[in-house]
C-alpha cells in the first residue's frame, strides 16, 4: 500500500517534470477490452511496426494477468501547445510530445522503486517514439521501452474520462494536445 507521504512525492515530481496533471487510480476499475487491441490492428497504420506494440506484446490475456497484479496507479496527463504555424511537423510534435510523457513516467516508475515499491511499471497511451524506426529484432531501449496502454487492452480515453480529463478525438482546431499515461504502483 502506498503512503500518503509517497504519493505526494510521486505526483509532485511528475509535476515537476512537465505533467500538466496527475490523478490517482484504483487499477481494478480501469476499463479494458479486445477492442483497444482490435483497433491496433486494425486502424493504425504503426501496427506491426514496434516491440511496444501488438503483435510484439503478450497476448490479452497475459496483460489481464498482469494488470491483475496491481491495485494502484497515478494517471499523467502530459500537455503541450498545438502550434498553430502553416507546414507544422505533425511527426515531430508527436515525437516531442510522446518522449515527453515517457520521461515523466519512467522518472515516477524510478522513483517509486527506489520507494521500495519494486513492481512500479510505466504505460503511456500510442506507440513507441523512442527510434525512428524500430528494428523489430531486439530493442535497442530496453530499459525505458515499455508496451503501450493500448496494448494492454486498456480503455485509454475512457481512463482519462472516468478520472476527470476531458478527453477525446480532435474535431476540429484545438489549443493544446494532451496525453496521457500511467504508472502501476504496488
Amino acid at each position: 500500500m502506498v503512503t500518503e507521504e509517497n504519493w505526494k512525492l510521486l505526483e509532485e515530481l511528475a509535476l515537476s517534470s512537465g505533467a500538466s496533471a496527475v490523478k490517482r487510480v484504483d487499477v481494478t476499475k480501469v476499463k479494458r477490452g479486445q477492442w483497444p487491441r482490435m483497433k491496433c490492428q486494425y486502424g493504425c497504420a504503426q501496427y506491426g511496426n514496434s516491440l511496444c506494440c501488438p503483435p510484439y506484446t503478450p497476448t490479452l490475456s497475459e496483460m489481464n494477468r498482469f494488470l491483475d497484479e496491481y491495485k494502484d496507479g497515478l494517471l499523467v496527463q502530459y500537455s503541450m501547445p498545438y502550434p498553430k504555424e502553416k507546414g507544422l511537423d505533425w511527426q515531430q510534435f508527436d515525437i516531442d510530445i510522446t518522449n515527453g510523457l515517457h520521461q515523466v513516467l519512467l522518472k515516477v516508475e524510478k522513483a517509486a522503486m527506489m520507494k521500495n515499491y519494486y513492481k512500479a511499471f510505466a504505460l503511456k497511451a500510442g506507440r513507441c517514439r523512442l527510434c525512428k524506426v524500430c528494428n523489430l529484432k531486439k530493442c535497442i531501449h530496453p530499459e525505458e521501452a515499455r508496451p503501450s496502454l493500448e496494448a494492454c487492452g486498456i480503455d485509454v480515453f475512457a481512463l482519462a474520462k472516468d478520472n476527470g480529463f476531458d478527453a477525446g478525438i480532435f474535431t476540429g482546431i484545438v489549443d493544446k494536445v494532451s496525453v496521457y499515461g500511467m504508472v502501476l504502483i504496488e
